[in-house]
Protein backbone atom coordinates (compact mmCIF):
# COMPACT_ATOMS: atom_id res chain seq x y z
CA UNK A 1 0.00 0.00 0.00
CA UNK A 2 2.55 2.66 1.11
CA UNK A 3 4.86 1.82 -1.73
CA UNK A 4 2.76 1.34 -4.91
CA UNK A 5 0.95 4.24 -3.41
CA UNK A 6 3.63 6.60 -4.46
CA UNK A 7 3.23 5.29 -8.24
CA UNK A 8 0.83 7.64 -10.16
CA UNK A 9 -1.05 6.69 -13.50
CA UNK A 10 -3.33 9.89 -14.02
CA UNK A 11 -2.30 12.47 -16.17
CA UNK A 12 -3.54 16.34 -14.54
CA UNK A 13 -3.26 20.18 -15.44
CA UNK A 14 -1.23 21.45 -12.99
CA UNK A 15 0.06 25.19 -13.42
CA UNK A 16 -0.56 25.37 -16.89
CA UNK A 17 1.57 22.01 -17.36
CA UNK A 18 0.90 18.46 -18.05
CA UNK A 19 1.74 16.65 -14.74
CA UNK A 20 1.13 13.53 -12.64
CA UNK A 21 0.53 15.53 -9.80
CA UNK A 22 -3.35 17.13 -8.43
CA UNK A 23 -2.70 20.39 -6.90
CA UNK A 24 -4.18 19.65 -3.71
CA UNK A 25 -0.65 18.99 -2.59
CA UNK A 26 1.58 19.65 -5.24
CA UNK A 27 1.22 23.76 -4.59
CA UNK A 28 4.62 24.18 -7.05
CA UNK A 29 4.86 22.15 -10.21
CA UNK A 30 7.94 23.45 -13.18
CA UNK A 31 8.60 22.01 -16.13
CA UNK A 32 11.79 20.07 -15.63
CA UNK A 33 14.57 22.29 -16.76
CA UNK A 34 13.20 24.95 -14.49
CA UNK A 35 12.75 22.50 -11.57
CA UNK A 36 16.42 21.21 -11.59
CA UNK A 37 17.75 24.73 -12.44
CA UNK A 38 16.63 26.35 -9.11
CA UNK A 39 17.09 23.00 -6.86
CA UNK A 40 18.37 24.44 -3.61
CA UNK A 41 19.49 23.41 -0.16
CA UNK A 42 17.02 23.33 2.75
CA UNK A 43 17.02 26.24 4.45
CA UNK A 44 16.69 25.34 7.48
CA UNK A 45 17.12 21.93 9.34
CA UNK A 46 15.13 21.07 12.47
CA UNK A 47 12.35 18.11 13.62
CA UNK A 48 12.49 15.02 12.20
CA UNK A 49 13.89 13.97 8.78
CA UNK A 50 10.98 13.16 7.22
CA UNK A 51 9.49 16.57 8.22
CA UNK A 52 13.26 17.75 6.97
CA UNK A 53 12.67 16.26 3.05
CA UNK A 54 8.74 17.46 3.46
CA UNK A 55 10.10 21.08 3.67
CA UNK A 56 12.83 20.56 1.05
CA UNK A 57 10.14 19.06 -1.33
CA UNK A 58 7.90 22.62 -0.56
CA UNK A 59 10.46 24.73 -0.36
CA UNK A 60 11.90 23.31 -4.39
CA UNK A 61 8.27 22.24 -5.69
CA UNK A 62 8.04 19.06 -8.47
CA UNK A 63 8.59 18.89 -11.99
CA UNK A 64 6.19 18.18 -14.32
CA UNK A 65 6.98 14.69 -15.52
CA UNK A 66 10.03 12.66 -15.67
CA UNK A 67 11.31 12.60 -19.12
CA UNK A 68 14.55 12.37 -20.38
CA UNK A 69 15.68 12.56 -23.96
CA UNK A 70 12.37 11.69 -25.19
CA UNK A 71 10.50 12.80 -28.10
CA UNK A 72 6.65 13.31 -28.28
CA UNK A 73 5.35 11.57 -25.16
CA UNK A 74 4.72 14.88 -22.95
CA UNK A 75 1.59 13.38 -21.62
CA UNK A 76 3.93 10.38 -20.12
CA UNK A 77 5.97 10.16 -16.73
CA UNK A 78 9.23 8.10 -16.09
CA UNK A 79 10.16 7.98 -20.23
CA UNK A 80 13.57 7.84 -21.11
CA UNK A 81 14.82 7.47 -24.39
CA UNK A 82 11.52 6.79 -25.81
CA UNK A 83 9.32 8.69 -28.55
CA UNK A 84 5.34 8.83 -29.60
CA UNK A 85 4.27 7.94 -25.66
CA UNK A 86 0.81 8.99 -24.69
CA UNK A 87 -0.75 8.83 -21.27
CA UNK A 88 2.02 5.81 -20.23
CA UNK A 89 4.52 5.54 -17.14
CA UNK A 90 7.61 4.05 -17.28
CA UNK A 91 8.51 3.60 -20.98
CA UNK A 92 12.00 2.74 -20.62
CA UNK A 93 14.81 2.71 -23.86
CA UNK A 94 14.13 3.14 -27.42
CA UNK A 95 10.26 2.55 -27.32
CA UNK A 96 7.81 3.60 -29.55
CA UNK A 97 4.32 4.29 -29.97
CA UNK A 98 3.27 3.09 -26.53
CA UNK A 99 -0.50 4.24 -25.69
CA UNK A 100 -2.39 3.72 -22.19
CA UNK A 101 0.62 1.26 -20.90
CA UNK A 102 2.89 0.92 -18.25
CA UNK A 103 6.34 -0.99 -17.72
CA UNK A 104 7.11 -1.23 -21.38
CA UNK A 105 10.88 -1.41 -22.11
CA UNK A 106 13.55 -2.44 -24.23
CA UNK A 107 13.21 -1.29 -27.80
CA UNK A 108 9.69 -2.39 -27.32
CA UNK A 109 7.20 -0.43 -29.57
CA UNK A 110 3.88 -0.28 -31.23
CA UNK A 111 2.38 -1.28 -27.51
CA UNK A 112 -1.47 -0.64 -26.19
CA UNK A 113 -3.63 -0.70 -23.55
CA UNK A 114 -0.69 -3.51 -21.49
CA UNK A 115 1.21 -3.67 -18.95
CA UNK A 116 4.90 -5.37 -18.19
CA UNK A 117 5.98 -5.53 -21.98
CA UNK A 118 9.85 -6.46 -22.28
CA UNK A 119 12.48 -7.10 -25.37
CA UNK A 120 11.85 -5.88 -28.79
CA UNK A 121 8.13 -6.73 -28.47
CA UNK A 122 6.02 -5.43 -31.15
CA UNK A 123 2.20 -4.94 -31.86
CA UNK A 124 0.74 -5.71 -28.41
CA UNK A 125 -3.02 -5.05 -27.37
CA UNK A 126 -4.48 -5.15 -24.37
CA UNK A 127 -2.18 -7.96 -22.94
CA UNK A 128 0.21 -8.55 -19.81
CA UNK A 129 3.70 -9.90 -18.90
CA UNK A 130 4.65 -9.97 -22.43
CA UNK A 131 8.44 -10.79 -23.31
CA UNK A 132 10.48 -10.98 -26.74
CA UNK A 133 7.39 -11.51 -28.58
CA UNK A 134 5.06 -9.94 -31.33
CA UNK A 135 1.39 -9.69 -32.06
CA UNK A 136 0.08 -10.83 -29.01
CA UNK A 137 -3.83 -9.93 -28.51
CA UNK A 138 -5.62 -10.26 -25.18
CA UNK A 139 -3.05 -12.29 -23.54
CA UNK A 140 -1.07 -12.66 -20.73
CA UNK A 141 2.13 -14.14 -19.88
CA UNK A 142 3.77 -14.76 -23.28
CA UNK A 143 7.44 -15.37 -24.02
CA UNK A 144 9.28 -16.12 -27.50
CA UNK A 145 5.83 -16.03 -29.32
CA UNK A 146 3.91 -14.63 -32.32
CA UNK A 147 0.60 -14.16 -33.65
CA UNK A 148 -1.58 -15.31 -30.54
CA UNK A 149 -4.85 -14.53 -29.54
CA UNK A 150 -7.17 -14.77 -26.36
CA UNK A 151 -4.22 -16.84 -25.02
CA UNK A 152 -1.95 -17.40 -21.68
CA UNK A 153 0.93 -19.20 -20.47
CA UNK A 154 2.63 -19.83 -23.80
CA UNK A 155 5.98 -20.04 -24.36
CA UNK A 156 7.58 -20.12 -27.87
CA UNK A 157 4.17 -20.65 -29.93
CA UNK A 158 3.01 -19.42 -33.13
CA UNK A 159 -0.55 -18.93 -34.31
CA UNK A 160 -2.93 -19.71 -31.02
CA UNK A 161 -6.23 -18.70 -30.14
CA UNK A 162 -7.84 -19.78 -26.87
CA UNK A 163 -5.14 -21.48 -25.61
CA UNK A 164 -3.63 -22.12 -22.50
CA UNK A 165 -0.76 -23.11 -20.80
CA UNK A 166 1.76 -24.79 -24.05
CA UNK A 167 5.25 -24.80 -25.29
CA UNK A 168 6.87 -24.85 -29.06
CA UNK A 169 3.10 -24.95 -30.43
CA UNK A 170 1.52 -23.30 -33.63
CA UNK A 171 -1.90 -23.42 -34.91
CA UNK A 172 -3.72 -24.38 -32.10
CA UNK A 173 -7.00 -23.91 -31.09
CA UNK A 174 -7.80 -24.54 -27.15
CA UNK A 175 -4.66 -26.25 -27.18
CA UNK A 176 -5.71 -28.75 -29.84
CA UNK A 177 -3.65 -28.49 -33.22
CA UNK A 178 -4.79 -28.17 -36.59
CA UNK A 179 -3.54 -27.42 -40.11
CA UNK A 180 -3.01 -24.36 -41.18
CA UNK A 181 -5.73 -24.11 -43.65
CA UNK A 182 -8.24 -24.97 -40.45
CA UNK A 183 -6.86 -22.76 -38.06
CA UNK A 184 -6.97 -19.72 -40.26
CA UNK A 185 -10.83 -20.39 -40.96
CA UNK A 186 -11.54 -20.87 -37.39
CA UNK A 187 -9.67 -18.11 -36.73
CA UNK A 188 -11.49 -15.55 -39.29
CA UNK A 189 -14.71 -16.72 -37.40
CA UNK A 190 -13.37 -16.21 -33.80
CA UNK A 191 -12.55 -12.53 -34.85
CA UNK A 192 -15.61 -12.01 -36.17
CA UNK A 193 -17.53 -12.54 -33.14
CA UNK A 194 -19.15 -9.45 -31.29
CA UNK A 195 -19.05 -9.96 -28.45
CA UNK A 196 -15.11 -12.50 -27.76
CA UNK A 197 -13.31 -8.90 -27.59
CA UNK A 198 -15.41 -6.91 -24.63
CA UNK A 199 -15.39 -10.09 -22.10
CA UNK A 200 -11.87 -10.96 -19.54
CA UNK A 201 -9.65 -13.47 -21.68
CA UNK A 202 -7.58 -15.70 -20.05
CA UNK A 203 -6.68 -18.68 -18.12
CA UNK A 204 -5.20 -18.07 -14.42
CA UNK A 205 -1.35 -16.54 -14.45
CA UNK A 206 1.28 -19.43 -13.99
CA UNK A 207 4.94 -18.43 -13.32
CA UNK A 208 6.77 -20.10 -16.73
CA UNK A 209 10.27 -20.63 -16.84
CA UNK A 210 10.16 -20.20 -13.54
CA UNK A 211 11.15 -22.03 -9.98
CA UNK A 212 11.00 -21.52 -6.13
CA UNK A 213 8.79 -18.97 -6.16
CA UNK A 214 5.82 -17.42 -5.16
CA UNK A 215 3.38 -15.39 -6.72
CA UNK A 216 2.03 -14.80 -10.45
CA UNK A 217 2.69 -13.80 -13.96
CA UNK A 218 6.15 -14.24 -13.82
CA UNK A 219 8.57 -15.25 -16.50
CA UNK A 220 12.02 -16.56 -16.26
CA UNK A 221 12.18 -15.41 -12.39
CA UNK A 222 14.08 -17.85 -9.54
CA UNK A 223 13.87 -18.24 -5.79
CA UNK A 224 11.40 -15.53 -5.25
CA UNK A 225 8.85 -14.83 -2.80
CA UNK A 226 5.30 -12.86 -3.41
CA UNK A 227 6.70 -11.86 -6.62
CA UNK A 228 4.60 -10.39 -9.59
CA UNK A 229 4.67 -9.61 -12.87
CA UNK A 230 8.99 -10.10 -13.42
CA UNK A 231 11.17 -11.29 -15.64
CA UNK A 232 14.47 -12.45 -15.14
CA UNK A 233 14.95 -11.92 -11.41
CA UNK A 234 16.67 -14.34 -8.89
CA UNK A 235 16.71 -14.04 -5.13
CA UNK A 236 14.06 -11.16 -4.70
CA UNK A 237 10.87 -10.61 -2.45
CA UNK A 238 7.74 -8.59 -2.56
CA UNK A 239 8.16 -7.38 -6.23
CA UNK A 240 6.10 -6.02 -8.43
CA UNK A 241 6.54 -5.32 -12.00
CA UNK A 242 10.37 -5.80 -11.41
CA UNK A 243 13.34 -7.27 -13.77
CA UNK A 244 15.25 -6.08 -17.07
CA UNK A 245 16.84 -8.02 -19.54
CA UNK A 246 20.35 -8.14 -18.48
CA UNK A 247 18.54 -9.56 -15.10
CA UNK A 248 19.27 -8.61 -11.31
CA UNK A 249 19.27 -10.45 -7.69
CA UNK A 250 19.55 -9.96 -4.73
CA UNK A 251 16.15 -7.09 -4.23
CA UNK A 252 13.18 -6.65 -1.75
CA UNK A 253 9.82 -4.39 -1.64
CA UNK A 254 9.92 -2.82 -4.81
CA UNK A 255 7.69 -1.50 -7.70
CA UNK A 256 8.47 -0.81 -11.11
CA UNK A 257 12.58 -1.20 -11.11
CA UNK A 258 15.26 -2.79 -12.45
CA UNK A 259 19.11 -2.37 -13.18
CA UNK A 260 21.76 -5.07 -14.53
CA UNK A 261 23.65 -4.29 -10.74
CA UNK A 262 20.82 -3.66 -8.46
CA UNK A 263 20.69 -5.49 -5.05
CA UNK A 264 18.95 -4.66 -1.92
CA UNK A 265 16.99 -1.80 -3.25
CA UNK A 266 13.78 -0.95 -1.75
CA UNK A 267 11.03 1.05 -2.60
CA UNK A 268 12.24 2.26 -5.70
CA UNK A 269 10.22 3.34 -9.20
CA UNK A 270 13.22 2.78 -11.33
CA UNK A 271 16.74 2.53 -10.84
CA UNK A 272 20.01 3.11 -13.00
CA UNK A 273 23.31 0.97 -12.28
CA UNK A 274 21.96 0.22 -8.70
CA UNK A 275 23.11 -0.96 -5.27
CA UNK A 276 21.12 -0.15 -1.81
CA UNK A 277 19.02 2.56 -2.84
CA UNK A 278 16.75 2.72 -0.24
CA UNK A 279 13.30 4.25 -0.34
CA UNK A 280 13.79 5.98 -3.33
CA UNK A 281 11.65 7.39 -6.58
CA UNK A 282 13.23 7.95 -10.27
CA UNK A 283 16.80 7.32 -9.33
CA UNK A 284 18.81 6.92 -12.77
CA UNK A 285 22.34 6.43 -13.10
CA UNK A 286 25.05 5.48 -10.67
CA UNK A 287 22.91 4.81 -7.88
CA UNK A 288 25.09 3.80 -5.50
CA UNK A 289 23.98 3.77 -1.55
CA UNK A 290 21.28 6.49 -2.40
CA UNK A 291 19.16 6.65 0.43
CA UNK A 292 15.60 8.48 0.94
CA UNK A 293 16.36 10.42 -2.42
CA UNK A 294 13.17 11.98 -5.06
CA UNK A 295 14.31 12.85 -8.69
CA UNK A 296 17.66 12.04 -8.85
CA UNK A 297 20.08 11.37 -11.43
CA UNK A 298 23.48 10.36 -12.34
CA UNK A 299 24.34 10.90 -8.39
CA UNK A 300 25.67 8.69 -5.49
CA UNK A 301 25.95 8.91 -2.02
CA UNK A 302 23.21 11.00 -1.32
CA UNK A 303 20.95 11.41 1.28
CA UNK A 304 17.69 12.61 1.63
CA UNK A 305 18.02 14.90 -1.65
CA UNK A 306 15.77 15.54 -4.31
CA UNK A 307 15.92 16.42 -7.99
CA UNK A 308 19.96 16.62 -8.17
CA UNK A 309 22.31 15.82 -10.87
CA UNK A 310 25.70 14.66 -10.97
CA UNK A 311 26.34 15.61 -7.53
CA UNK A 312 27.75 13.29 -4.34
CA UNK A 313 27.84 13.24 -0.92
CA UNK A 314 25.33 15.08 -0.15
CA UNK A 315 22.36 15.60 2.42
CA UNK A 316 18.93 17.46 2.36
CA UNK A 317 20.72 19.18 -0.88
CA UNK A 318 23.67 20.41 0.72
CA UNK A 319 27.39 19.34 -0.13
CA UNK A 320 29.44 18.00 2.15
CA UNK A 321 32.68 16.55 1.89
CA UNK A 322 33.82 12.57 1.61
CA UNK A 323 34.29 12.44 5.18
CA UNK A 324 31.77 14.80 6.55
CA UNK A 325 28.87 12.65 4.88
CA UNK A 326 29.52 9.14 6.77
CA UNK A 327 30.02 10.81 10.02
CA UNK A 328 26.40 12.91 9.58
CA UNK A 329 25.13 9.83 7.94
CA UNK A 330 26.20 7.61 11.34
CA UNK A 331 24.44 10.57 13.25
CA UNK A 332 21.11 10.68 11.22
CA UNK A 333 20.60 6.83 11.12
CA UNK A 334 20.97 6.67 14.93
CA UNK A 335 18.85 9.53 15.93
CA UNK A 336 16.30 7.38 13.42
CA UNK A 337 16.93 4.50 15.17
CA UNK A 338 16.19 5.83 18.42
CA UNK A 339 12.76 7.32 16.93
CA UNK A 340 11.81 4.41 15.62
CA UNK A 341 11.62 5.57 12.17
CA UNK A 342 14.65 3.91 10.45
CA UNK A 343 13.68 2.35 7.34
CA UNK A 344 10.18 3.30 6.79
CA UNK A 345 8.85 4.53 4.13
CA UNK A 346 7.79 7.97 3.40
CA UNK A 347 5.11 8.86 5.18
CA UNK A 348 1.61 9.32 3.57
CA UNK A 349 1.40 13.09 4.94
CA UNK A 350 4.04 13.67 2.42
CA UNK A 351 2.29 11.88 -0.61
CA UNK A 352 0.77 14.20 -3.12
CA UNK A 353 -1.14 11.51 -5.36
CA UNK A 354 -4.95 10.74 -4.84
CA UNK A 355 -4.69 7.18 -3.47
CA UNK A 356 -7.25 6.06 -6.02
CA UNK A 357 -5.22 6.91 -9.07
CA UNK A 358 -2.28 4.97 -8.48
CA UNK A 359 -0.98 1.83 -8.64
CA UNK A 360 -1.69 0.26 -5.14
CA UNK A 361 -5.96 0.88 -6.19
CA UNK A 362 -5.00 -0.97 -9.36
CA UNK A 363 -3.47 -3.83 -7.69
CA UNK A 364 -6.06 -3.49 -4.65
CA UNK A 365 -9.37 -1.45 -5.30
CA UNK A 366 -10.54 -2.98 -1.72
CA UNK A 367 -9.83 -0.46 0.18
CA UNK A 368 -12.22 1.96 1.01
CA UNK A 369 -12.16 5.75 1.67
CA UNK A 370 -12.38 5.41 5.50
CA UNK A 371 -9.27 3.45 5.00
CA UNK A 372 -7.50 5.46 2.87
CA UNK A 373 -8.39 8.80 4.24
CA UNK A 374 -7.67 7.57 7.85
CA UNK A 375 -3.68 6.98 6.77
CA UNK A 376 -3.99 10.38 5.42
CA UNK A 377 -3.79 9.53 1.81
CA UNK A 378 -5.55 12.11 -0.39
CA UNK A 379 -8.71 10.42 -2.71
CA UNK A 380 -10.44 11.45 -5.90
CA UNK A 381 -14.17 11.70 -5.45
CA UNK A 382 -15.23 13.39 -8.87
CA UNK A 383 -15.50 11.50 -11.90
CA UNK A 384 -12.25 11.91 -13.90
CA UNK A 385 -12.01 15.71 -15.59
CA UNK A 386 -11.05 16.21 -19.26
CA UNK A 387 -11.60 19.50 -21.65
CA UNK A 388 -14.15 18.59 -23.95
CA UNK A 389 -13.68 20.64 -26.56
CA UNK A 390 -16.95 23.34 -27.35
CA UNK A 391 -19.45 21.87 -29.88
CA UNK A 392 -17.62 18.21 -29.56
CA UNK A 393 -20.23 15.53 -29.58
CA UNK A 394 -20.35 13.03 -26.83
CA UNK A 395 -20.79 9.29 -27.69
CA UNK A 396 -21.98 6.86 -25.50
CA UNK A 397 -20.37 3.68 -25.14
CA UNK A 398 -23.82 2.22 -26.27
CA UNK A 399 -23.92 3.66 -29.25
CA UNK A 400 -20.51 2.87 -30.67
CA UNK A 401 -22.36 0.26 -32.55
CA UNK A 402 -23.00 2.98 -35.14
CA UNK A 403 -19.19 3.83 -35.72
CA UNK A 404 -17.87 0.41 -36.58
CA UNK A 405 -18.54 -2.95 -37.97
CA UNK A 406 -17.50 -5.28 -41.11
CA UNK A 407 -16.71 -4.20 -44.68
CA UNK A 408 -16.40 -6.81 -47.59
CA UNK A 409 -13.56 -6.93 -50.45
CA UNK A 410 -15.80 -4.83 -52.67
CA UNK A 411 -15.97 -1.84 -49.86
CA UNK A 412 -19.57 -2.79 -48.80
CA UNK A 413 -20.28 -2.11 -44.97
CA UNK A 414 -22.66 -3.62 -42.62
CA UNK A 415 -22.64 -2.58 -39.34
CA UNK A 416 -22.64 -3.63 -35.44
CA UNK A 417 -26.13 -2.38 -34.88
CA UNK A 418 -27.92 -4.88 -37.49
CA UNK A 419 -29.88 -7.17 -35.87
CA UNK A 420 -28.97 -10.07 -37.93
CA UNK A 421 -24.88 -9.89 -37.50
CA UNK A 422 -24.07 -13.10 -36.52
CA UNK A 423 -26.33 -14.30 -39.89
CA UNK A 424 -24.75 -11.97 -41.95
CA UNK A 425 -21.25 -12.41 -41.77
CA UNK A 426 -19.64 -15.21 -43.59
CA UNK A 427 -16.70 -15.86 -45.25
CA UNK A 428 -17.02 -12.45 -47.60
CA UNK A 429 -17.18 -10.37 -44.54
CA UNK A 430 -13.78 -10.46 -42.84
CA UNK A 431 -12.58 -6.99 -42.65
CA UNK A 432 -13.11 -5.18 -39.71
CA UNK A 433 -14.29 -1.48 -40.33
CA UNK A 434 -14.21 2.11 -38.26
CA UNK A 435 -15.97 5.05 -38.79
CA UNK A 436 -13.14 7.79 -39.06
CA UNK A 437 -15.57 10.24 -37.89
CA UNK A 438 -15.03 8.83 -34.30
CA UNK A 439 -11.68 10.98 -34.40
CA UNK A 440 -14.29 14.02 -33.40
CA UNK A 441 -16.10 12.84 -31.01
CA UNK A 442 -15.62 12.25 -27.06
CA UNK A 443 -16.85 8.80 -25.70
CA UNK A 444 -18.50 8.38 -22.46
CA UNK A 445 -18.35 4.96 -20.67
CA UNK A 446 -21.10 3.68 -18.40
CA UNK A 447 -18.90 5.10 -15.53
CA UNK A 448 -19.14 8.96 -16.88
CA UNK A 449 -15.91 9.19 -17.71
CA UNK A 450 -14.59 10.49 -21.16
CA UNK A 451 -12.52 9.50 -23.46
CA UNK A 452 -11.20 10.28 -27.22
CA UNK A 453 -9.65 8.08 -30.00
CA UNK A 454 -6.74 9.35 -31.33
CA UNK A 455 -5.26 8.93 -34.84
CA UNK A 456 -2.34 6.51 -33.55
CA UNK A 457 -4.56 4.29 -31.69
CA UNK A 458 -7.35 4.37 -34.71
CA UNK A 459 -4.84 2.91 -37.15
CA UNK A 460 -3.65 0.54 -35.10
CA UNK A 461 -7.33 -0.52 -34.61
CA UNK A 462 -8.43 -0.69 -37.97
CA UNK A 463 -5.19 -2.44 -39.33
CA UNK A 464 -5.60 -5.32 -37.02
CA UNK A 465 -9.29 -5.76 -37.16
CA UNK A 466 -10.37 -4.49 -32.92
CA UNK A 467 -12.96 -3.05 -32.22
CA UNK A 468 -13.59 0.44 -30.17
CA UNK A 469 -12.40 0.07 -27.08
CA UNK A 470 -15.61 0.45 -24.43
CA UNK A 471 -13.81 1.83 -21.23
CA UNK A 472 -11.80 4.87 -20.12
CA UNK A 473 -8.52 4.10 -20.88
CA UNK A 474 -7.50 3.99 -16.79
CA UNK A 475 -10.62 1.28 -16.48
CA UNK A 476 -8.62 -0.79 -18.65
CA UNK A 477 -5.08 -0.37 -17.06
CA UNK A 478 -6.76 -1.87 -13.94
CA UNK A 479 -7.71 -4.62 -15.65
CA UNK A 480 -4.59 -5.35 -16.46
CA UNK A 481 -3.23 -4.98 -12.51
CA UNK A 482 -5.46 -7.61 -11.01
CA UNK A 483 -3.01 -9.71 -9.67
CA UNK A 484 -5.34 -13.62 -9.42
Amino acid sequence: MEICSWKPLMFYKNSGMISIYPTERAHKVLKSWQYYDQISDLDVIGGSFFENIAQLIHQNGYPATNLMQTENSDFSDTTIRSKNIYLSNTVITECENIMYSFSVKDKSNTVFDSIMVRKQCENVYKSRCIIESYNIFYSNNIHNSNNVWFSSNLIGCSECILCDDLSNQSYCIQNKQYTKEQYSEFKNKVLQQKDIFHNAHGQQWHNIASSNITGSSNIECHDCEHTFLSFNTKQWRNLILMGSSEGASNVYDCLTGGSPYAHDFYGVMWAGASEQVYCSMFVNGWCSNIYYCIDMEACSFCLWCIGLKNKSYCILNTQYTKEERYIKVDEIFWQMERDDTLWEFFPATMNPFYFNDTAAYLIDNSFTKEEVTAKWYLRRDEPIKVDIPEGMEIVKTSELDKYEGWQDSQGRVILNSFQDLDAEINSAWHIRWINADILKKVIQDEQWNVYRIIPMEYKFLAKHGLPLPRKHWLERMKENFKIN
